[in-house]
C-alpha cells in the first residue's frame, strides 16, 4: 500500500506540473493582461511599470521557473482584479463548486443506479426501453440549453424557484438538477451493462438457488460485482462536475469556482485562472486515487499494484 500511494503520488505531481506548464503556456499566448487591468490611453511608461511589478517583463523562461518555485511554496501569486491571494479567493469559492457538484452526484447516483438495474433485470421490456431513452436524450442534451429552459419554465413562468444565485437550498435545486441530468445518464447506462455481464454469472444462479430474495441477490451480489466500472464512472462524474461546472455555474449565476474561472480568463487574471487549475486538479487526482483504493475494496481479488 505504502509503495503504491507513493507512485501515485508522484504521479500526481507530474499530473499538475504538466496542467501547469500548458495553462501557463496558453495564458501567455492569450495577450497582455494589462490591457484590460489600464486604459485604452494608458501611458507606456505605466504599462512598462506594471509589466514590471507583475514580473511580465521577464523572459518567460525566468517567468515559468518562477512560477512553478511559488507553487511548490504554496505561492499562486495575488488576484489583478481583486487585490487578495489567488488561491485563497479559489478556496473561498470552492466549498459552493463542491457543494453543487455533490448535490449533483448524488441525485445522479440515487436515480441512475436503481434505473440502470431494473434496465438490465427486464432487459428488452418497456422499463428498459424508457431507461435507455431517458440515457440517450440526457446525454444529448447540452447543458446550457437544458439550465436556460429550466430558468424560463420554473423560475420565469411557475415563479418556484429562483433563476440565479445561492445561499439557500432552494436556488440550489434547478442548477444541481441540470447538471446531474448528464451524469445520470452516464452512470444509469454503465450500471445496466455492467448488471448485465454479470446477472448470468454462476453466483448470481446459486443465491437465486439458494432461495434468497431478489433484491438481495441483485443489491448484494450482482450489484457488488459490477460496481467496479461504476465505481469509475462516478468517480470521474464527480471530478468532472468539480472541474467541468463552468457552463452551469455561469447560467444560474452561481458563486462557484468555474464561474470565476470564467471571469478571470476574460479578465486575463492569470494568478486565479492558475490557482482554479492547482486546485482542480489536485481535487480530480485525489478522486481517482480515492477510486483505485476502492477498488480493493470492493473486490479483493484486485491487488494495489
Amino acid at each position: 500500500m505504502a509503495a503504491f500511494l507513493a507512485r501515485r503520488l508522484l504521479q500526481l505531481a507530474v499530473v499538475i506540473i504538466g496542467v501547469l506548464t500548458i495553462v501557463f503556456v496558453m495564458q501567455r499566448l492569450s495577450g497582455d493582461p494589462t490591457d484590460l487591468l489600464l486604459p485604452i490611453d494608458a501611458d507606456e511608461t505605466v504599462r512598462e511599470n506594471l509589466r514590471r511589478r507583475l514580473g511580465l517583463d521577464q523572459p518567460i523562461i525566468v517567468q515559468y521557473l518562477r512560477f512553478i518555485g511559488d507553487v511548490a511554496t504554496g505561492d499562486l501569486g495575488s488576484s489583478y482584479r481583486f487585490r487578495q491571494p489567488a488561491l485563497e479567493l479559489v478556496l473561498s469559492r470552492f466549498p459552493a463548486t463542491l457543494l453543487l457538484a455533490g448535490t449533483s452526484l448524488l441525485l445522479s447516483i440515487v436515480l441512475a443506479i436503481p434505473l440502470g438495474v431494473l434496465a438490465a433485470v427486464y432487459r428488452n421490456s418497456w422499463i428498459d426501453t424508457v431507461a435507455t431513452g431517458v440515457g440517450l436524450i440526457g446525454q444529448a442534451t447540452p447543458v446550457y440549453w437544458l439550465g436556460l429552459l429550466g430558468i424560463l419554465l420554473f423560475s420565469v413562468q411557475l415563479g418556484l424557484l429562483p433563476s440565479m444565485g445561492g445561499g439557500s437550498w432552494r436556488a440550489l435545486i434547478l442548477p444541481a438538477t441540470t447538471l446531474a441530468v448528464y451524469s445520470m445518464a452516464r452512470i444509469m447506462r454503465l450500471t445496466r451493462s455492467a448488471m448485465l455481464d454479470v446477472l448470468h454469472q454462476d453466483y448470481v444462479r446459486m443465491a437465486r438457488a439458494k432461495g434468497l430474495p431478489e433484491p438481495v441477490v441483485l443489491f448484494k451480489h450482482a450489484l457488488r460485482n459490477a460496481a467496479v466500472p461504476i465505481v469509475t464512472i462516478v468517480g470521474l462524474q464527480f471530478g468532472a462536475l468539480l472541474g467541468g461546472a463552468v457552463i452551469t455555474e455561469t447560467v444560474f449565476a452561481w458563486p462557484g469556482v468555474g464561474r470565476l474561472a470564467v471571469n478571470a480568463v476574460h479578465q486575463r487574471d492569470f494568478p486565479v485562472v492558475q490557482a482554479v487549475v492547482v486546485v482542480i486538479a489536485l481535487a480530480f487526482s485525489l478522486i481517482n486515487l480515492a477510486v483505485d483504493i476502492l477498488y480493493a475494496v470492493l473486490n479483493p481479488r484486485i491487488r494495489l499494484q
